[in-house]
């Protein structure tokens, strides 16, 4: 008992650093952008690599105390979480969610200094202030009451698991045949150069249009447009371009939608006076 006591008291730690962890991806986009953009991988809000970055800390720093030596190794280890992560799914996925490629002091786009900054700070605040408190909390329950609360949240974290596997795990597929299709339209168009120039640019880019949003409509799921506009800068290993070529065609649609609502909008108005 005392075993399964502690593994949910783990999970449960897990749980609320991947919630927190959601909740300041998702926060600093608002701020950043200036819209509401989902941050997680996962459908619900948690993102995982928090969770797993906070666990490493209070495992791996345990007899840390000194609030500076903690800072640097919290750093470091969340660091070097982030790297690994970064490799594994592209090499699994053949995508980048994050690329740090142009900010300073970076290591292959995977991690950079303002990350470990934030990373160490946050760290250094959950071992020395925000965990006590919490496990304060937690040991406050039943038993019975620890066994619901981490039954509810595994279930929940189960099917949101297996449905964001289903719905993501062809996207890289999927970008290879969208970036075929669209570039097999380049060359069509090049292979029948007998118009003018211009007019033979005009109509290759309504086809790249048509392709694309014949795709973002049809061949993408709700879970693959999500995380595109979740990750920003987002790219696919094997054509660097594309994926903003269908973030440009989603907005594209959206903005042609907002436009048909306003002139439904209007016309209704016009009919009513």
């Amino acid at each position: 008992m005392q075993v399964l006591e502690f593994v949910e008291r783990l999970f449960l730690t897990w749980a609320l650093y991947s919630c927190i962890g959601w909740i300041w991806e998702t926060g600093l986009s608002i701020v950043v952008r200036r819209r509401f953009v989902d941050r997680g991988v996962l459908i619900g809000p948690l993102c995982p690599i928090y969770g797993f970055g906070a666990l490493l800390v209070l495992f791996l720093l345990n007899d840390v105390t000194n609030p500076v030596a903690l800072f640097l190794s919290s750093g470091v280890v969340a660091c070097t979480l982030e790297y690994i992560s970064s490799y594994v799914i592209e090499k699994l996925h053949h995508v980048r969610l994050w690329d740090y490629s142009n900010k300073p002091f970076n290591i292959n786009g995977r991690v950079y200094l303002n990350g470990f900054i934030a990373f160490g700070a946050g760290a250094t605040l959950v071992k020395l202030f925000v965990q006590p408190w919490f496990m304060g909390i937690v040991r406050q329950w039943t038993p019975l009451a620890l066994h619901i609360v981490c039954g509810v949240i595994a279930v929940l974290l189960i099917v949101d698991v297996s449905l964001t596997a289903a719905y993501s795990w062809s996207f890289d597929t999927k970008l290879k045949r969208i970036s075929e299709d669209v570039n097999a339209v380049h060359a069509e168009q090049v292979a029948n150069l007998d118009e003018k120039v211009v007019t033979a640019s005009e109509r290759l880019e309504e086809r790249r249009r048509a392709v694309l949003d014949s795709h973002v409509s049809h061949t993408l799921n709700w879970q693959q447009r999500r995380l595109m506009q979740a990750f920003p800068a987002m790219r696919s290993v094997r054509d660097n371009a594309i994926i903003d070529q269908l973030r440009e065609s989603m907005e594209g649609l959206r903005s042609g939608r907002r436009t048909r609502d306003t002139q439904h909008d209007s016309d209704e108005s016009r009919v009513d006076k």
